[in-house]
């Protein structure tokens, strides 16, 4: 797999793909071409919708970071996951402590269901990749907002990045992936979540970056088998 990468500088933007009643009937026809040819494709390309059995190797770096920016301490952990049938069987650690990363999670979030407001970002170069941009309506629940980046002729995602405006117990929370296609399945393959966590004395800001390698598809979808 390719190797880990610092997310692009724009954060604070995120995915989009939701349910087609989510859509503006004034929206643009070309936007809501893509935006409901992805939703309908993302459940094809989720190995965990169509319960595959796979497994692959994360390697998470937590970073303490103090007020100035700067890295004050690093933690590591490198971890065998399993999976069977689309479901968590079963988590190894390799090398690192675990309950320092107890709750590392590198779930996308399920966004599909959500409302949200579309716009197709003005600069499109008609190249493979479109991003789609999204926001929540300020009289609703406040979504987590941002960009996706998917693919203009099969609408799978190769990128999300989402921030969180009203994360409890956060005064800033973003998490970003990137995705790879493996044996027609989509995988993250880097995870990147930045936040700082309101604390009793004082916050806590902190960086996780995670890279994902050797994912195998141990047991495919009943219907792609030849």
């Amino acid at each position: 797999m390719s190797s880990l990468k610092r997310p692009p500088v724009w954060l604070g933007l995120v995915l989009i793909v939701s349910a087609a009643w989510a859509l503006d009937p004034e929206i643009d026809p070309v936007l809501r071409y893509y935006w409901e040819h992805a939703r309908d494709a993302v459940p094809r390309f989720d190995p965990n919708v169509r319960g595959v059995s796979y497994e692959f190797t994360a390697k998470t770096y937590r970073h303490t970071v103090a007020k100035d920016g700067f890295i004050r301490k690093t933690d590591s952990i490198t971890q065998n996951y399993f999976y069977s049938d689309g479901t968590l069987d079963s988590i190894r650690t390799v090398r690192g402590v675990a309950k320092r990363f107890k709750n590392l999670d590198l779930s996308a979030p399920a966004v599909f269901q959500k409302e949200y407001c579309l716009n197709l970002f003005p600069n499109d170069t008609g190249g493979p990749r479109l991003a789609i941009g999204m926001w929540s309506d300020s009289l609703s629940e406040r979504q987590p907002e941002g960009l996706i980046v998917i693919d203009r002729y099969q609408y799978f995602p190769y990128s999300l990045y989402l921030y969180f405006p009203d994360r409890s117990g956060f005064s800033r929370f973003t998490r970003s992936f990137r995705f790879s296609v493996v044996d027609g399945y989509v995988f993250p393959d880097s995870v990147w979540e930045v936040a700082t966590r309101l604390g009793i004395f004082f916050p806590e800001s902190y960086r996780l970056e995670t890279g994902i390698t050797d994912i195998r598809v141990t047991k495919m979808a009943e219907s792609t088998r030849p």
